[in-house]
Parts: C-alpha cells; sequence; structure tokens
C-alpha cells in the first residue's frame, strides 16, 4: 500500500509529538527504575483524578486532588517523579491520538510544571562561600521538554545539593552565566536527534566557557532514544539516570532520597 495523504498526517503529527511526549519521557528517565507499587489499586485512581484536574479550568480541583494525595501521606518527591509525569505521558498520548489539542495539552504541562515548582524543596540562599555543589541543568533553546529538566532538578535538590536551572535561554546567555559562577557539573538535556550537530557545537561552547574541568553530562530522550553517544557530541558521560551522573561526576549527596519510598507502604488501601 502506498502512502496517502492520511498516512502522512499521521506519520507528521506522531513527528510534532515527540516535543510533547519528551515532557514525560525525559521526567520518567530520572529515575533509575519504574517502581511497580503494591498500591496500585490507590494510585491509579489518584493519577486519573490528577489528569482531569489539570484539564480543567478550576484550580481548587488541583489543589483537592494533591490535599488527597498528602491525607494518604504520598511524599512531594513521588507526586513529583512518579504521579506527574505519569500524567505529562498521558497528555502527550491524547494528543498523538487527536483527543486534545495542542493548547490544551500545552496549558496542562504548564500547570504539571507549576506542581512542580510548587512541590520542589527550595534552596536556601546565601551570601558567604556555598556549601554543596552547584549543577547546571539546561535545556537548549527550541526544546520543550522543560518538565523532565524540572523534575530532575527537584530530585537533585532532595538529595541535598544546589541547582541552577536554564530553560530554553538562548546560547549565548547560558554560556555567559557558566562563565560567571563555579559548577561542579553540567547536565545538559535534549531531545532532538536531528539537531546533534548544534548539540555538539553547543557542548564544545559550554567546555570552552567553564572556569575550571567540569564534566558534561548529556541525556533525556536523544540518549534514551539512541540517538547519541559521548563521542558524537563530545560530552563526558551520557545518560537519563540521575544517580548514574551523579556518580559519574564524582559528585556525593548530603541525604539520599530513599525516604520517599517508604511512605509509598504507608499509604492506607483503597475501600
Amino acid at each position: 500500500m502506498s502512502d496517502g495523504p492520511e498516512r502522512s498526517v499521521i506519520s507528521r503529527r506522531r513527528n510534532e509529538t515527540g516535543a510533547v511526549t519528551s515532557l514525560a519521557s525525559e521526567a520518567l528517565s530520572v529515575l533509575a527504575t519504574r517502581r511497580q507499587s503494591n498500591n496500585d489499586r490507590v494510585t491509579a485512581p489518584l493519577i486519573d483524578k490528577l489528569e482531569r484536574a489539570v484539564v480543567d479550568r478550576d484550580p481548587t480541583r488541583r489543589t483537592a486532588v494533591l490535599e488527597e494525595m498528602r491525607a494518604l501521606r504520598i511524599s512531594p518527591a513521588r507526586i513529583t517523579e512518579e504521579f506527574i509525569p505519569e500524567v505529562a505521558r498521558r497528555l502527550g498520548a491524547r494528543w498523538c491520538d487527536d483527543n486534545m489539542s495542542f493548547a490544551d495539552v500545552t496549558i496542562g504541562s504548564a500547570r504539571l510544571q507549576a506542581m512542580v515548582r510548587d512541590l520542589s524543596p527550595r534552596e536556601d540562599e546565601e551570601d558567604g562561600p556555598r556549601q554543596t555543589a552547584l549543577l547546571a541543568v539546561i535545556v537548549p533553546g527550541g526544546e520543550y521538554h522543560t518538565l523532565g529538566a524540572m523534575v530532575m532538578a527537584s530530585q537533585i535538590r532532595r538529595l541535598g545539593l544546589a541547582v541552577r536551572l536554564f530553560l530554553g535561554k538562548d546560547d549565548a546567555e547560558v554560556i555567559d552565566a557558566l562563565a560567571l559562577d563555579r559548577f561542579d557539573a553540567v547536565l545538559l538535556t535534549a531531545a532532538r536527534g536531528e539537531k546533534l550537530v548544534n548539540l555538539a557545537g553547543f557542548v564544545k561552547k559550554i567546555r570552552q566557557a567553564v572556569t575550571r574541568a567540569t564534566p558534561i553530562v548529556v541525556g533525556g530522550p536523544v540518549v534514551t532514544r539512541g540517538l547519541a553517544n559521548e563521542r558524537r557530541i563530545g560530552a563526558d558521560y551520557i545518560t537519563s539516570d540521575i544517580h548514574e551522573a551523579l556518580s559519574a561526576c564524582g559528585l556525593k549527596t548530603s541525604h539520599e532520597d530513599d525516604k520517599r519510598h517508604e511512605t509509598t507502604e504507608m499509604i492506607s488501601p483503597a475501600p
């Protein structure tokens, strides 16, 4: 059967969906494994509720779902790293299946990002010497998977490290910022494999800008899809596992985030 107009539309739609579904894929790849909870009968309805609340104009519905999760003693870390990425994946799938408009997906994704910001630990602003490692998390200009980077930054902060986020800023602005401060690692996330040449050029600029030997890690959908390797893009490491990235960079965390796993066992079964 030859490719016709309908097949071309479907192909184009699925290509366009990459920018949307990568919101979830990068966020999910932050986790070392996808945990299979014994409380699925509790979490599945909550994810359904969160999805409905995110696409609803009434902000009180989102507040109510979050309050219900807190009442069940579900940690902010788990909400950020498990529930929100799953809802983002669902929104992308609905766009792909033509069950949701791009505008609605964009608005829903923005609401999810606002939730991540509200649930993330705050970093204390200090005038004195920094007491912990500082990481740069960068989403290059023209990329749209900012939700995943925000989820990753939130997890890094829970591990006791400092993070500076650069979301969709132009290369010159990022390079200037990297040259002015001392970063212990640069984490760069990318989704579009067809722009690997540009990505390699950006990595080269970063290496020239940092004031000392600073490891550069590239992750995100461009890695999980098998489109990149260290030699091709000039990075020190490629991985979408934040724990592997920190270990490869020789960075020690002040505390682990394993306590969030404990909250999973504290959720009461659904009636």
